[in-house]
């Protein structure tokens, strides 16, 4: 009895569920419409600040005019490359100092001697399992 009974509880629900269903996509579709219709009518109607939807027609521009503009555009445009703009990063930098073999000797020397002396007297970290605990 209870097997029947739930057979046929499930099968109505589902006939249910299908009539909801279809009367929510005659909804949803008359909805749809109603916006594509709205949306087309404010495509055709310019508003200030929202920008216009249809620019002005302009004239082709031929190879001639392009290429001429180019050449007029490049001779600013190799001096803006070469010069330097703060912020920017110098493309170019500063050349280092030519120091010879033994000044570049003379200078790791004393570096050494300079960490050894640290290291020595305890002023470097160490780099145990408590490092950061000093």
């Amino acid at each position: 009895m209870r097997l029947t009974l739930s057979t046929f509880a499930l099968a109505g629900a589902q006939v249910l569920a299908s009539t909801a269903y279809a009367q929510a996509s005659s909804d949803s579709s008359a909805i749809r419409a109603e916006r594509k219709a709205e949306g087309i009518d404010a495509s055709h109607h310019f508003m200030p600040g929202e920008g216009d939807p249809k620019p002005d027609p302009r004239a082709k521009v031929t190879r001639a005019e392009r290429a001429a503009a180019r050449q007029a555009r490049k001779p600013a445009g190799v001096e803006a490359a070469h010069t330097f703009m703060p912020g920017e990063g110098d493309p170019r930098p500063e050349p280092t100092a030519k120091l010879s073999r033994a000044e570049r000797s003379a200078g790791r020397k004393a570096s050494r001697a300079e960490v050894a002396r640290e290291n020595k007297s305890g002023e470097l970290p160490s780099f145990s399992d408590n490092y950061g605990g000093k």
